[in-house]
């Protein structure tokens, strides 16, 4: 795998993936599990987690209207841009994907 350099806004991460329309997809999934916690998460380590973190840590990485995604570093001239709905729409496809898929095995067992 490849690394990639991606940033938009505020978001600025060292992502590996095998494209850099991939790493932008994984740039997505970091994005939104800031403020969507995954379902292995009790609910009640949530609120006792919350309680113990200061305020200052609740800072989330915004994404601007674009991701910029390099193979050479951030704010490199050699990038590719995308943008930033289309790349959530292609997101959204792959989580239904494994959604129809994990429902699947469910009902094969």
């Amino acid at each position: 795998m490849t690394k990639y350099y991606v940033q938009s806004g505020s978001f600025r991460r060292v992502i590996e993936a095998d494209t850099d329309r991939n790493a932008a997809i994984s740039a997505v999934q970091l994005a939104v599990e800031q403020v969507l916690p995954p379902n292995e998460i009790d609910s009640s380590q949530v609120a006792d987690s919350k309680s113990k973190v200061p305020t200052e840590a609740h800072q989330y990485a915004v994404l601007s209207g674009k991701l910029v995604v390099s193979e050479s570093g951030f704010d490199s001239e050699k990038v590719v841009e995308l943008s930033t709905k289309d790349v959530v729409s292609a997101w959204n496809q792959v989580v239904n994907t494994l959604d129809r898929l994990e429902k699947m095995l469910d009902s094969a067992v």
